[in-house]
């Protein structure tokens, strides 16, 4: 396939054998304060040929502005992947200003006050293209619809765009991604945010993000985590025993979870954001803090692309990726720059206590 090189535009206007996973005792921190290890260094929003890039854009730029970040825009002139001869210069040039002209025109429409950096166009595949780019600018957080990629109203529960999957799986960007159906207000104000949060420092590394967003917009911060139902074998429907142990242990796990959002709040609380913690205990956590999200009524939900686990090769983690694909809020998807170590050998295992977390962590 002939491809031209992406063409960038000048600067916009602007224990027992009988159970296992039995109790979860969150880490005593011995830190202060949660260093932002992030490095995000721009927002980018991927701007598409749907009439949804308002929506996107308003939403990209509102957490640019939390962040304090460059904000730009892309867009991808699509080439067919069945295209074997020479590209047709008049055709290129057609779409290449149609392309510059939506641009400019959103451009003009959202940015009144100037925000708006750089824009660039590039010529390919979206989800290749898009992914190159963001592997050439590290430290970018892309934004793009949740169904980017998918045949114009195309609504399928439980998946992502094919644009949105490929910059999930080929590139280490934070992603934020709206869904589709998403309403337009003139402008993005963000009321509540959520961070779920399951005990590690990877899940942990999203908080100075939420902080800076919630205090920009003057947010409320949700902290929230799902105590999950321990695994016990039991001997028969009657088994007493077993039935004694799970209702222990998640009273246990419950008064965990509470002790240690408690500290979270104590060490994020310097009477700038409002903070609440939440600790649920009923059903999946997966399908649970989607509940949770859509009962408090969140704007925005702010979770690590791993957690406790962080299994290396995976794009994120089980919690994650069903958020991702499932709700129909938008996500900030935070994701650890290489090189970035987040647990601290210095520090031995005894001055966290026991780490033993139920296997639907993510």
């Amino acid at each position: 396939m002939n491809t031209k090189p992406p063409v960038a535009e000048p600067t916009l206007t602007q224990a027992r054998s009988k159970f296992r996973n039995l109790r979860v005792e969150f880490p005593r921190s011995s830190h202060d304060e949660i260093s932002d290890q992030t490095r995000i260094k721009r927002a980018v929003a991927c701007i598409d040929s749907s009439m949804k890039g308002q929506v996107l854009l308003r939403h990209t730029k509102a957490v640019a502005e939390g962040l304090d970040l460059p904000l730009n825009i892309i867009h991808v002139m699509e080439s067919a992947s069945t295209d074997h001869g020479p590209s047709d210069p008049i055709q290129w040039q057609i779409k290449y200003q149609e392309a510059k002209d939506h641009l400019l025109r959103l451009a003009n429409e959202e940015d009144q006050d100037s925000t708006i950096h750089d824009h660039f166009i590039l010529n390919g595949i979206a989800g290749d293209e898009i992914s190159r780019w963001a592997n050439d600018h590290e430290g970018s957080l892309m934004a793009m619809t949740s169904r980017c990629g998918l045949p114009s109203g195309t609504m399928l529960h439980g998946y992502i765009g094919d644009t949105a999957q490929k910059l999930l799986e080929a590139s280490n960007a934070s992603l934020l991604l709206v869904p589709p159906d998403m309403p337009a207000p003139e402008s993005v104000r963000y009321k509540r945010l959520m961070v779920p949060l399951d005990g590690s420092q990877r899940a942990e590394s999203v908080l100075p993000v939420a902080m800076r967003i919630a205090r920009k917009h003057n947010a409320e911060l949700v902290l929230a985590h799902v105590v999950s139902e321990p695994e016990i074998v039991e001997t028969g429907p009657h088994d007493k025993e077993a039935h004694d142990l799970m209702a222990h242990m998640l009273r246990y796990n419950e008064q965990n979870a509470h002790a240690y959002l408690d500290r979270l709040q104590s060490r994020l609380n310097n009477g700038t954001v409002t903070i609440r913690t939440i600790v649920e205990n009923d059903g999946d956590p997966r399908e649970r803090l989607i509940r949770l999200a859509t009962a408090q009524d969140v704007d925005l939900i702010l979770i690590s692309a791993h957690g406790r686990t962080g299994m290396p090769n995976a794009c994120c983690g089980n919690i994650a990726r069903h958020l991702v694909t499932n709700t129909h809020i938008p996500l900030l998807m935070v994701r650890q720059q290489a090189g970035h170590k987040l647990d601290h050998p210095e520090i031995s295992t005894d001055a966290f206590g026991r780490r033993i977390f139920s296997d639907w962590a993510h």
